[in-house]
């Protein structure tokens, strides 16, 4: 049977073993930080050197809790996106006069920054931003659309962020006689969040395609004086994802389209379509992380508005390299 060797091993996280622990030229393996440790001696100075088998760690939080600072780590980057905005629900009124659609809801800002981790804590509290609350359905005759809800704010350390943060989006406003008001930009960040679109009389408004965080939600459609239905906006894409997220349309018949992430920032949600003698369609949720939900369409008395989407919620992601 073939020797096995084995030497010197812990598999505790950060576990480092003393000069006294071993001898000159004498290895030691963490094998839970995947780290090799030898003892050095130049004649003068006797020492533990650390040779790291990683060359990165990442941590991903979805939910708040806090992250603890990996031994042996030298620089750190980290990316932080907001909550999305929610989206607000269309009007419910009575046939022959003007019923907006909900507004789409704005996307969430996105901070990204880099820390010589000699710089950092021990540990870091990580709060992630909620997604903001979609604007409920109308199911009373004669009522105005519900606005959506601002997205929660991402950060890192204590409020207001001791090491970074990133806002989330501006709500989207019930529809009334008007379409409802989109959710602006979002500025509270390195990167924007995107603008959502309008709701419309007839049509709802895309979100402009322009963020450079997450996008922000479609506009719902409505009903106008003259009871012609329209189509949802569609939701933004970001300037990293490259597409969108299609509105509502009751004439195929098609439902909004939910925000479309690549792993980090994501699109609006495509805002409800309108239709006659029938319910409004919902707005679609924002795409995670931090898309903005699209807006409720409108509908007539008798049939449920549309509900607006709920906004994307936010994330941290924490990079160590060693």
């Amino acid at each position: 049977m073939a020797d096995i060797i084995r030497h010197k091993r812990s598999g505790t996280a950060g576990a480092e073993p003393t000069t006294g622990d071993l001898l000159q030229g004498e290895l030691a393996v963490n094998y839970y930080d995947g780290a090799v440790f030898m003892e050095t001696d130049d004649g003068t100075t006797v020492a533990i050197a650390r040779i790291d088998g990683r060359k990165c760690k990442v941590d991903k939080f979805t939910t708040s809790g806090t992250w603890t600072k990996p031994a042996g780590a030298k620089m750190v980057y980290g990316i932080m996106v907001g909550g999305g905005g929610g989206g607000g629900s269309g009007r419910r009124g009575a046939a022959s006069t003007a019923r907006g659609g909900g507004g789409g809801g704005g996307g969430a800002a996105v901070t990204e920054t880099t820390w010589n981790a000699s710089d950092l804590p021990a540990t870091l509290s990580v709060t992630i931003g909620a997604g903001g609350t979609a604007g409920a359905a109308r199911t009373t005759n004669d009522t105005n659309g519900v606005s959506g809800g601002n997205g929660g704010v991402t950060r890192l350390g204590n409020s207001p962020g001791d090491y970074g943060r990133a806002v989330g989006g501006n709500l989207g406003q019930g529809g009334t006689t008007a379409g409802g008001s989109a959710g602006a930009a979002q500025t509270g960040g390195i990167f924007d969040g995107g603008a959502a679109g309008a709701g419309g009389t007839r049509n709802g408004t895309a979100a402009p395609v322009y963020a450079k965080g997450s996008g922000g939600g479609g506009g719902g459609a409505g009903l106008s004086a003259g009871n012609l239905y329209g189509v949802g906006g569609d939701g933004s894409g970001t300037a990293r994802i490259g597409t969108t997220a299609l509105g509502g349309n009751t004439d195929d018949p098609e439902p909004a389209t939910a925000g479309v992430s690549n792993g980090i920032v994501s699109t609006g949600g495509g805002g409800g379509g309108s239709g006659l003698a029938q319910a409004g369609q919902d707005g679609a949720a924002g795409g995670a992380y931090g898309g903005g939900g699209g807006g409720g369409a409108a509908s007539e008395n008798g049939y449920n508005s549309g509900a607006g989407g709920a906004g994307g919620a936010g994330v941290v992601v924490i990079i160590t390299y060693f």
